[in-house]
């Protein structure tokens, strides 16, 4: 399995050589594509960044387009928005990769699906909308609206599978949304969310929960299946590595890191060991739908910002992620460190809103991995993080 993975990573690089953009980063350590006949070859290749991928595309735009691109999305990014490119055989390939995870978690053809997501300027609607045309089910491009207008076409064509950001999904459910039997959830934090799943079942009684994760640069990168195991890695599709977010190391199976991202048959716009910013964790698991390579909760956090605490790294966008569970709680935070007069640093969170404050420390001791105090208050004077140790 190994020497096949190889090989399609070295027919990916090879392609990806023909744009300077990408030889230059072979060209920096002395590699080249044949050179590639281990998976420790390929983890030579230098990591693209968000920041370095964005400038290259509006410093040069052009030289990224072919003859063969046929769609140009956009997306959101700090330097504004950057465009997305496919060709014919990207999308198909998409479509295909979309549709086969789909398919896992038992969409059919038979089903009639309802997609709420924006067919316009950005990429998620018609990426959605491919995949359930190449199954043959019953698309219905509803885009993004108002919450009478999706529950009046519900009422008149029946879908029995969601497409939805799953806050969404949960007010659809409130004004009386029925029939669902598979909600597909992507664009917000789902499983990695405690208790958010427990809320939307409650909500809708007996259906599936899929959370799905993809980029507007890379999609599908992992989805759930009917099983709910986690979100099974597309390795049909792309290549993931976890790293340590600071020294760019691998990590082992089951531990959180930095989720790494390679195509593994694009045209055009590849991703070749783009960092994502995305913390996760990655694990392989025996799941009865035949996947293995799985992420158990999804994406809960960002690397922007990392603060050593007592020599653990803590990841403050973490935090958004635990308070979520707590309906009861606003979701602004405040998290101070502290060194105390014998050198031991203090992690404290005060969060606005009402609950138990023990509870709310249990909680974010099993994600940040280290014990802080926390504080409940009604109304919160200022967020953010400060760092006082120094």
């Amino acid at each position: 399995m190994s020497s096949d993975i190889v090989k399609i990573l070295r027919a990916q690089v090879r392609r990806n050589c023909q744009h300077p953009f990408y030889l230059k980063k072979l060209k920096k350590v002395g590699l080249k594509p044949d050179d590639i006949k281990t998976l420790e070859d390929f983890a030579t290749i230098p990591f693209m960044t968000r920041t370095e991928f964005y400038e290259a595309l509006l410093r040069d735009y052009s030289s990224f387009m072919q003859d063969s691109v046929v769609r140009i999305n956009l997306s959101p990014s700090p330097l504004g928005l950057i465009p997305i490119l496919n060709t014919k055989k990207d999308i198909e390939v998409m479509n295909k990769a979309n549709a086969r995870a789909f398919e896992r978690a038992g969409v059919t053809k038979d089903d009639v699906v309802m997609i709420t997501f924006g067919y316009h300027v950005f990429i998620a609607g018609m990426m959605f909308h491919g995949a359930f045309e190449e199954i043959g089910a019953k698309v219905i491009p509803l885009g993004p609206g108002s919450t009478s207008q999706a529950i009046e076409v519900a009422e008149k064509l029946k879908p029995t599978v969601l497409v939805a950001n799953p806050s969404f999904a949960l007010k659809l459910a409130k004004e009386g949304l029925e029939g669902i039997r598979i909600l597909i959830a992507a664009g917000e934090p789902f499983s990695s969310v405690r208790g958010y799943k427990e809320r939307v079942r409650d909500a809708y009684g007996d259906v599936t929960l899929i959370d799905y994760y993809g980029m507007a640069e890379c999609t599908p990168i992992a989805c759930e299946c009917r099983h709910e195991t986690g979100l099974h890695v597309s390795t049909d599709f792309c290549y993931v590595e976890v790293i340590d977010p600071e020294t760019g190391e691998r990590v082992g199976d089951g531990e959180r890191g930095e989720i790494v991202v390679t195509h593994l048959n694009k045209e055009v716009m590849p991703l070749q060991r783009y960092r994502t910013g995305d913390l996760g964790v990655v694990d392989s698991i025996e799941c009865p739908c035949g996947m293995g390579l799985t992420m158990p909760t999804g994406i809960f956090g960002r690397t922007d910002e990392m603060y050593k605490v007592k020599g653990v790294k803590i990841y403050p966008s973490q935090i958004p992620f635990v308070l979520k569970s707590f309906p009861e709680l606003t979701g602004r935070f405040r998290m101070e460190i502290e060194k105390t007069e014998k050198g031991t640093d203090v992690l404290r969170v005060i969060v606005e809103g009402r609950g138990d404050a023990e509870v709310i420390k249990s909680r974010l001791r099993e994600a940040l991995l280290v014990t802080p105090e926390v504080k409940v208050v009604e109304r919160l004077d200022g967020e953010g993080v400060e760092d006082r140790r120094y």
